[in-house]
């Protein structure tokens, strides 16, 4: 059951080189690290016996509990194949850490000075325990080698103001003040972390949170964080609590907090959901079209972050932080065993959708951070000994590679359209009906030899249509050859895993172009043109 399609529309993508809309943020390309499953110990550290408080739904080939060698460790104890695949491949300029849920019962003093010395503690959001064996310092060192940007959440559930501001004088402090000196002491260097991005909570909206508060009362709070805050550091960058960007508690946060911050944050995940598995043949469409929710939600909290800054008179920009996003299953990914979901062909078309969702809209996203970036509903799972990159991977590669340093364009895309249920299932109701194809484009100008090209990503979502596409590109001149980067599998539902690493990869090639292309039927296609 995909839905029915309004066929008399013609296919057509128009993209305009003159018409710009914002240079596209590295820091769409962001992660997250939360201390759950097995994200931090076992994927950013190595496995050992204590590793596993979760049962993989489909473990790995090696007895869980091998100790991973010290062949695969970095010199400061991390996983070097994870670094290296996040640092060299993904490219991830910034991760967000240490919750989500999590943060909003971590002391994070209690992962600090010697290790021998940490509390271990019981762990409230996901039902397990903490060793503190990971915390600040570990963190800030762990981005030093990988060359990301840390992003920290401050506790706004049973955490303190005091803690607060002791934290960031232990990252930022210059002064001889304690925790500054206690910095210094236990990273044993002088000068500070620097950490500039830090988070006032995490959906502390949500009832399942720690310290769940009301939007007025968050708002207060929050205000109030803020002022003191800025008096240790002013020169930090501020991300306000908002939930999808379209509620009750993202205009009241926004009213009150937008001349305190410089960011908003924004929570959704989609993929097929709760579900009567007896009626799976609707997985395929809730899950390839979801992500034009993240479209409304972007549009709707960019009009509520511009009513706030009229009223308060606030010249600054403020800016979205999508800092946790992705495809979940939540009957598949679970507290059980530590949200580890295997991605399917139709989750990386999704994902597709996802970044053209943060290239379209660049004039206001300038974080994304998928959640997560290691074991935990992530594109890479790891077995104690190795690791294997999901089809969700892939799509993020070719965003990274190819979309990251350029201009995002405006383009039009004339397509059928989708009617079948969507999950969420108010997409159809507040937008069109989701269009079949899905795309994005930039110009990327070659800082050396000032070349141009044009990158325009396309996801035909349609399961069974393939479609013949004239791309006309305005008032520009397009080279004789297409470079083309496709994904694509005759199976909506085939995976990587161990054992088949490989089922669903890109495949690359180049051809004449022709001023149109042929986009299969559930595929993600990268098209590079040279301007001329």
């Amino acid at each position: 059951m995909t839905g029915t399609r309004a066929e008399a529309v013609s296919p057509a993508i128009d993209v305009f080189p003159s018409s710009t809309i914002a240079p596209v943020s590295p820091n769409i390309f962001s992660g997250f690290l939360e201390h759950l499953g097995r994200c931090i110990y076992g994927g950013i550290l190595p496995s050992t016996r204590t590793t596993f408080p979760y049962t993989p739904r489909k473990p790995c080939p090696e007895d869980q509990f091998t100790a991973t060698p010290e062949s695969l460790l970095t010199p400061e104890g991390f996983r070097a194949d994870v670094l290296e695949v996040l640092r060299d491949e993904l490219r991830v300029p910034l991760v967000r850490w240490p919750g989500g849920n999590f943060v909003s019962s971590y002391n994070w003093k209690d992962g600090i000075n010697p290790k021998a010395d940490r509390k271990r503690r019981p762990e409230l959001a996901w039902g397990g325990e903490e060793s503190n064996q990971f915390g600040t310092d570990e963190f800030v060192a762990w981005c030093r080698v990988a060359k990301i940007e840390p992003y920290i959440v401050f506790n706004m559930g049973t955490g303190t103001l005091e803690d607060a501001l002791h934290w960031l004088e232990y990252c930022n402090g210059t002064g001889d003040t304690y925790y500054a000196n206690l910095r210094r002491k236990n990273a044993g260097r002088d000068e500070p972390y620097g950490v500039k991005y830090w988070g006032l909570g995490n959906e502390v909206w949500g009832e399942w949170q720690v310290g769940q508060q009301t939007a007025s009362a968050y708002a207060t709070k929050a205000r109030q964080w803020a002022c003191a805050i800025r008096l240790v550091d002013p020169n930090i960058i501020l991300v306000g609590c908002g939930e999808t960007g379209i509620n009750h508690w993202d205009g009241v946060v926004l009213d009150e907090l937008v001349d305190k911050v410089e960011m908003h944050s924004i929570h959704l995940y989609t993929g097929f959901g709760p579900r009567d598995r007896s009626q799976t043949e609707r997985e395929y469409g809730r899950t390839v079209y979801g992500p034009d929710a993240a479209d409304y939600s972007i549009e709707v909290c960019k009009g509520l972050i511009n009513k706030a800054r009229f009223a308060k008179n606030v010249s600054k920009p403020i800016k979205i932080a999508f800092d946790e996003y992705g495809v979940w299953d939540e009957t598949v990914g679970t507290p059980e065993n530590g949200l580890e979901q295997f991605y399917n062909f139709a989750d990386a078309l999704a994902m597709a959708s996802w970044l053209n969702v943060f290239v379209r809209h660049a004039d206001v996203v300038d974080i994304a951070c998928i959640a997560q970036s290691v074991n935990v509903i992530s594109p890479l799972i790891t077995s104690p000994t190795g690791l294997f990159r999901q089809t969700i991977y892939w799509p993020l590669y070719l965003f990274s590679r190819y979309m990251r340093d350029g201009v995002a364009l405006n383009l039009s895309v004339a397509s059928p359209t989708f009617s079948g249920e969507t999950l969420p299932r108010w997409i159809s109701i507040v937008k069109d009906l989701p269009n079949d194809l899905d795309a994005s484009a930039v110009l990327y100008t070659d800082p050396d030899t000032k070349a141009r090209s044009l990158r325009v990503a396309v996801v035909n979502r349609s399961e069974t249509q393939s479609y013949d596409v004239p791309l006309r590109v305005a008032f520009e001149t397009v080279g004789a050859e297409v470079e083309v980067y496709e994904l694509w599998h005759a199976d909506v539902k085939a995976r990587n895993g161990w054992g088949n690493e490989n089922e669903v990869s890109v495949k690359s090639k180049s051809e004449k172009w022709t001023s149109r292309w042929t986009f299969r039927e559930h595929s993600f296609t990268m098209l590079v043109l040279s301007l001329v």
